[in-house]
């Protein structure tokens, strides 16, 4: 992909908040003059963001809301995934480029060009870690090692089609297991993603097995054992990080093709 800036979306009537002094004071009146004061001024300041009050959404459950700039010139564009909240983050980004990526984020919703930027899972001060649990789309607020399993089990009996767990061992991390009915096969086959987050860069897994046993057992050790478990024989490692590039390129592309054709 091409480095440089990508046409976004373009709102009506763009609502917008600017933090400064490290996001202990917003203003929804916003202006590229006062973004700009508000980065060259970042030795007080510590943190900047330009939050976009209806996210910018890229694909289905892919939506981003902010670009926050810090002290230590490094610059986050903030998404939210599936639930999740993350980032695409990179350092070595002086003032006037961080305007830049900032101001065109609040004239026009657009992105900068992130090749090269590593994806992390974004870890509120305020947010107390949690396990979660979500089953074709419905979240459960109260359950246990055995509803995990049991949400597998159904999975198994074809009651359900997907689920997704989220762990907090570790520096936490999550299992997504999805059911794949194959009419032309008579064995159903189960795909399997598991990624764990760490302070460095996530380290993910995925695989197809059709071994419904292991896979209870894989995810029992998951749940009770005070280690994380290594992926499954059937699963091989992926990057999380270009992973999450190609879910933001995919918009960023598509806008761009759009581009060519006028």
């Amino acid at each position: 992909m091409d480095a440089g800036k990508r046409r976004g979306v373009t709102a009506m009537k763009p609502q917008y908040v600017l933090g400064i002094e490290n996001g202990t004071k917003r203003t929804s009146n916003v202006t590229e003059e006062k973004i700009a004061d508000a980065v060259y001024d970042i030795e007080d300041n510590v943190s900047v963001y330009i939050e976009k009050c209806v996210p910018v959404v890229l694909v289905r459950d892919a939506e981003a809301y902010s670009i926050d700039y810090y002290k230590d010139e490094s610059i986050a564009v903030c998404f939210r995934v599936n639930g999740y909240m993350m980032r695409m983050w990179r350092s070595g980004v002086d003032c006037d480029m961080a305007v830049d990526m900032m101001c065109d984020f609040f004239r026009t919703a657009s992105l900068p060009d992130m090749t090269g930027w590593q994806c992390q899972k974004i870890h509120l001060e305020q947010e107390e870690a949690e396990e979660k649990l979500c089953v074709d789309g419905e979240d459960f607020r109260y359950f246990g090692g055995r509803d995990v399993v049991g949400a597998l089990e159904n999975i198994i009996e074809g009651k359900s089609r997907w689920m997704l767990y989220d762990f907090i061992n570790g520096d936490g991390g999550y299992v997504n297991i999805r059911r794949c009915d194959n009419d032309t096969a008579p064995t159903v086959v189960y795909k399997v993603e598991y990624v764990r987050w760490t302070e460095e860069a996530p380290i993910g897994f995925r695989g197809v097995t059709s071994d419904a046993g292991r896979l209870r057992s894989w995810l029992w050790s998951l749940i009770d054992d005070d280690i994380l478990p290594d992926p499954m024989d059937e699963c091989g490692p992926f990057d999380v990080n270009n992973n999450f590039e190609r879910l933001v390129f995919r918009f960023l592309d598509e806008d761009e093709d759009d581009d060519n054709e006028r």
